[in-house]
């Protein structure tokens, strides 16, 4: 579902109360973890965007996080050139902050859904079957600029188990994660496409190439 709340606009003037700033991207927090960081477009259209997350290692790619788009119904001329950019492939909250916006993360649920292991490895021999519990944050990123603010997107970001787990978001996030653990806040329509990308990915992945 698209961050939009209006048909016509999706600029706002009231800061919710459960917004919460981070100071890094999440590409940015996996090039500070493993050195490295590189970013997959596995779909794009526009209404969705999913996206895998890399760092590489020995020739490897291991996902670091899957993450989920809904773009606004209504793309707004002071972000129409980003917008074009994060639909040609570009990290959405690296670019922003590269181009003098001011984002913000209004927090809407942290969870966990069942992954398996072999989602996040590109080896030949991954692991299909054995399941995990995978953390996964679902948020409206906001971006700012000159007095204006707009909610760009609702983005849901699946984390690889050794990259960030529950524990490593409320550390993160403090306050923020506390308000928004609890169950009756799921984002029901828009956790659900991200659980049916998740499931589609897997099955493709168990493919024969």
């Amino acid at each position: 579902m698209p961050a939009s709340s209006s048909a016509k606009s999706n600029q706002i003037n009231v800061v919710p109360l459960n917004k919460q700033p981070d100071p890094l991207a999440n590409s940015e927090r996996i090039q500070l973890k493993y050195g490295n960081y590189s970013i997959d477009i596995i779909e794009n259209n526009s209404s969705i965007r999913m996206s895998s997350l890399y760092s590489t290692h020995d020739g490897v790619r291991v996902i670091r996080t899957i993450a989920v788009v809904a773009y606004p119904s209504v793309i707004e001329k002071e972000f129409k050139t980003e917008h074009d950019a994060i639909v040609g492939g570009q990290s959405i909250g690296t670019l922003f902050k590269n181009r003098g916006w001011e984002i913000e993360k209004h927090h809407q649920y942290f969870g966990e859904i069942e992954t398996t292991n072999g989602l996040f490895c590109e080896t030949a021999n991954r692991d299909d079957t054995q399941k995990t519990r995978s953390a996964i944050n679902v948020y409206t990123l906001v971006v700012k600029k000159d007095n204006t603010s707009f909610e760009y997107a609702s983005i849901a970001e699946v984390h690889h188990p050794e990259f960030l787990q529950l524990d490593d978001l409320a550390a993160i996030y403090g306050s923020a994660f506390e308000n928004h653990r609890r169950e009756k806040e799921k984002p029901g329509s828009f956790l659900a496409i991200v659980k049916s990308r998740i499931n589609t990915l897997s099955r493709a992945l168990k493919s024969p190439a």
